[in-house]
């Protein structure tokens, strides 16, 4: 197992890219709203759907991914008793609504880093075929 630094440095790094998640769900939120304005207006057909909301479920995952990723980095350093006070409000709070079961995160680090880069790809797609319902794209 890492050293107590180590992990301190993971779960801030994961800590910071889950708030990624949450600025991709927002702007697939956007694109899912373009693509379902377009659909209305009969501008495309319901391929563009797919597109729209694997941009939405993957940047919910992106977000859940690094935040369970973090989770479990925290519960490692809590049963180290080396949380640190940056976290520490945080972890408490967590841990009054998850309750035992926070003890039950795994850390997925690969695919904390994997999915923002999928998240990425697919709203780029989302993007350009939402652009190209419009006529922004061509």
């Amino acid at each position: 197992m890492p050293s107590s630094e180590k992990l301190v440095a993971r779960v801030t790094f994961h800590t910071r890219l889950r708030w990624l998640g949450v600025a991709f769900f927002f702007l697939a939120a956007v694109l899912l709203a373009g693509g379902v304005g377009a659909i209305a207006t009969g501008q495309v057909g319901l391929k563009i759907l797919p597109w729209c909301l694997l941009a939405l479920g993957t940047s919910l995952g992106s977000f859940g991914t690094n935040d369970d990723t973090a989770l479990a980095l925290l519960a490692e350093l809590g049963r180290r008793g080396q949380l640190p006070d940056a976290h520490r409000a945080e972890f408490a709070a967590e841990h009054k609504v998850r309750g035992p079961r926070i003890s039950t995160l795994h850390d997925h680090p690969k695919a904390a880093l994997i999915l923002p880069t999928v998240a990425v790809l697919a709203i780029c797609g989302a993007a350009f075929r939402v652009g190209s319902a419009w006529g922004l794209l061509s």
